[in-house]
């Protein structure tokens, strides 16, 4: 279902309802004299309606990852469970004359602006987890774009000459261990990870090169590289 297929669904949803409420308020007040209570009610009614179909255009519905609707939505439907029952319990109260009309309205009045405060912190939450997921595709990102570097730097290392054997062997064992590296939330893990980047394209750069020296300089690299993989393997989320 596209957005605006999805958007003219929630929309006739919406509508629906509104036309079920309005059918009952007619059918319920049809020939008779409405006191304010009776006007208090039947607009309290109306209010939970629409207090209740917030969810059908809030922004979080709109997101793609279920996992990061969950906050926001928690808080707004908690605001509107709330907002719900304590309206039913003031109307109860009206009609038992248990409180006045003004104060019916400001308690009323109050709840509004409690569920205000929920939307406001749904988003909130919304926008946080929305950040937090796109900072998380981020890493793995770049996690998968070193791994697929060192599948490229593998093959390379694999055409050096058998002279080259010792280092060889030792930089393809230190591929092997990036496979097994996984994103981390540290700033430290993100430095380490683009140093490790660096050092593979040094060492791509060295292979391709073939000029005289290259034993030497891609024993340092290698090094550096395994000291950077180290490190990185001691973070843990």
């Amino acid at each position: 279902m596209t957005r605006t297929q999805s958007l003219t669904f929630r929309a006739l949803l919406f509508l629906c309802g509104a036309g079920v409420t309005a059918l009952a308020f007619f059918l319920n007040t049809a020939g008779k004299s409405l006191t304010s209570a009776d006007i208090f009610t039947w607009l309290s009614i109306g209010l939970m309606y629409l207090i209740f179909s917030v969810p059908l255009f809030f922004p979080a519905v709109n997101g793609a990852n279920a996992s990061h609707k969950i906050p926001s939505l928690a808080i707004l439907w908690t605001g509107i469970t709330g907002f719900i029952i304590a309206s039913i319990v003031v109307i109860m109260l009206l009609s038992s004359a248990a409180v006045s009309l003004s104060n019916a309205i400001t308690i009323q009045a109050a709840l509004l602006f409690l569920f205000a405060v929920c939307v406001y912190l749904g988003s909130v939450a919304s926008s946080h987890s929305r950040q937090i997921g796109e900072e998380e595709h981020k890493k793995r990102q770049f996690i998968t774009g070193l791994k697929a570097r060192a599948q490229v730097l593998a093959l390379s290392v694999n055409d050096l000459p058998e002279e080259y054997e010792g280092v060889r062997k030792t930089i393809k064992q230190t591929l092997e261990e990036i496979k097994y590296l996984f994103p981390v939330d540290e700033l430290e893990g993100f430095d380490l990870e683009f140093k490790i980047m660096d050092a593979l394209n040094s060492i791509s750069d060295i292979c391709d090169s073939g000029t005289a020296g290259t034993a030497a300089l891609l024993e340092t690299e290698a090094r550096r590289l395994q000291m950077l993989i180290k490190e990185r393997k001691l973070l843990r989320n």
